[in-house]
């Protein structure tokens, strides 16, 4: 990659395919080799607000209707670009982020019901800017996915294997609908995946270079 300017790359996947740990990997390895610190950020999270909205979303306690966790994913997301995001990016930190539109594209609107263009239209009008420059879905069948997380841990997790089957294909919608994202196999180790991740980001870099 050109260290010319910062990238903004989302990692994103069902739960268990293995996106928290490539993207520290990622954020170290472009921190090494660029010469600057990398931003590594989780969303629902990484601000004051994010942080009180993930332990709403993700509580046992609280039932939330997919309307409901779709306003409150893009009012975390919001906070996020604002307060984080676009102040690296305008410092010249690449960003490395976990979930972005395509989760809640995936989970509130594939898995929970809502209309796809209506949650795109939402996510791009209040969230939208800056855009992630490439967003790389890890792509792991879902029953490996839950032996490598374990136990459900949350409320989402708790909705079971059928419901991460829909989520996987909205996953894989996201990816066609998306010009910026690409499906990643997430099978096999840590390094094999790394692997893919940085091919992946190289093409891309690649491929802006040749438009110019």
């Amino acid at each position: 990659m050109s260290p010319a300017r910062p990238w903004f790359v989302v990692l994103d996947g069902v739960d268990g395919c293995g996106k928290s740990t490539q993207a520290r990997r990622l954020a170290a390895a472009l921190s090494a080799e660029r010469g600057r610190p990398a931003l590594h950020v989780r969303e629902p999270g990484s601000t004051p607000l994010g942080e009180r909205i993930r332990e709403l979303l993700l509580s046992r306690e609280l039932e939330i209707a997919a309307p409901s966790e779709a306003l409150l994913f893009a009012a975390a997301r919001r906070a996020l670009l604002d307060q984080r995001v676009a102040p690296a990016l305008a410092a010249g930190q690449d960003v490395v982020c976990e979930r972005f539109h395509a989760s809640t594209f995936a989970y509130q609107s594939v898995g929970g019901g809502l209309e796809p263009l209506r949650v795109l239209e939402l996510l791009r009008e209040w969230a939208g800017s800056p855009a992630p420059d490439l967003t790389v879905i890890l792509d792991l069948e879902v029953s490996e996915a839950a032996l490598r997380r374990g136990p459900a841990g949350d409320r989402i997790e708790d909705r079971g294997l059928d419901f991460q089957r829909a989520v996987a294909r909205g996953y894989r919608r996201y990816a066609e609908l998306d010009p910026r994202s690409r499906l990643v196999d997430a099978a096999g180790s840590e390094d094999l995946v790394q692997a893919r991740v940085r091919s992946c980001l190289e093409q891309c870099a690649a491929e802006e270079a040749r438009r110019g």
